[in-house]
């Protein structure tokens, strides 16, 4: 452990990690622009109820040791870009919650990137919301400025180029953008106090993908603290096996094939290598299936690609929320216990 780096003596505690999905990161689709959304109203806008304590403590108790929080601010962010009181508070209610719990929690800027976000990998939209994206994490920061070494910032999520194209970009320039994006991130936390200036962060690729595209385009920021930095991606293959619907795959209920078992041994050495080459740690931080009624097949994906990440030092985060939920949201209870066996078992 005395030649590890911080970023991989955290990522080593991780042995299981959670998503807390279409919570904090929803979005009410009727609210007029401009609106500030209460955070009951927008913690429920995708039906889910209200994150509980007694959740995170089920969570916690079914082998999860660490809980990606993905939270949404653009419907909670007022015109001179000071982020509404009320909903700082209630990020801060659930993350301390995860770290009351003794995990670790990763606490991101979510669909303010991706699919119709206000961030974009474009060079147009850096000029036009740089300003507003590093006034946000800044407030972020100072806000949980004596916040201890368990929390982790996550930069944004998936962010796309200005046509959206997911797994990779044909324009060179929004992987220099991406870059930029990340570099103005980590300057940010830097420059802020408390805990801050040795923060472990995680960087996400461009989409979160992993074509060889994407990976080789993908530059690591200056740092003033060395060795802090977490490398994610996501996946959720097959298509066709992992989601209810995938247009231009073909939909199947079974997993297990050879050639299912070789694409995520391949997968999990490219990305062991993508890891290698930038000297940090990496993270799965969202795969899943939603359930078609084939409980045993989605045990047999999620035991076969967790034990595979491992081996290759890579700790995974289950996307949970409606048809791939874990969970009864309400209870607490466990809803698949072969697949929470299959993510937790040791």
């Amino acid at each position: 452990m005395q030649n590890l780096t911080p970023a991989q003596v955290l990522a080593s505690r991780i042995h299981a990690g959670w998503n807390l999905g279409n919570t904090l990161d929803a979005i009410k689709r009727d609210a007029k622009p401009g609106d500030i959304v209460p955070p009951g109203e927008a913690e429920t806008a995708w039906r889910n109820p209200r994150a509980t304590k007694d959740l995170i403590l089920a969570v916690r108790d079914a082998g999860f040791d660490a809980v990606r929080l993905p939270v949404t601010w653009a419907q909670h962010i007022h015109a001179d870009g000071k982020t509404d009181p009320a909903w700082m508070d209630r990020v801060a209610e659930i993350t301390g919650w995860i770290l009351d719990a003794g995990m670790i929690c990763l606490l991101n800027v979510h669909h303010d990137a991706g699919a119709h976000g206000w961030l974009q990998a474009t060079q147009a939209c850096h000029t036009a919301c740089c300003d507003r994206f590093e006034y946000l994490w800044r407030q972020i920061a100072d806000f949980f400025a004596d916040t201890g070494s368990s929390l982790v910032f996550e930069a944004f999520n998936e962010m796309l180029d200005g046509k959206e194209h997911w797994t990779q970009s044909p324009d060179d320039g929004a992987y220099e953008v991406h870059n930029r994006w990340h570099q103005l991130f980590v300057d940010t936390i830097r420059g802020a106090g408390g805990e801050n200036p040795s923060r472990i962060l995680s960087l996400q690729t461009y989409s979160a993908g992993h074509s060889p595209r994407t990976l080789g385009a993908f530059q690591m920021p200056e740092d003033t603290c060395a060795g802090s930095i977490i490398l994610q991606v996501h996946n959720y293959d097959p298509q066709g096996f992992c989601w209810l619907r995938a247009e231009g795959h073909v939909m199947r209920d079974t997993w297990g094939t050879d050639e299912d078992k070789r694409n995520i041994d391949l997968l999990m050495s490219d990305l062991s290598s993508f890891a290698a080459k930038h000297s940090s740690p990496l993270i799965i931080g969202e795969f899943g299936t939603q359930d078609k009624q084939n409980t045993a097949a989605r045990s047999c994906h999620a035991s076969y690609f967790t034990r595979k990440a491992r081996e290759r030092g890579i700790s995974c985060f289950w996307w949970d929320c409606g048809s791939f939920a874990l969970f009864d949201r309400c209870s607490g209870k466990i809803i698949h216990r072969e697949i929470v066996e299959a993510l937790c078992g040791k």
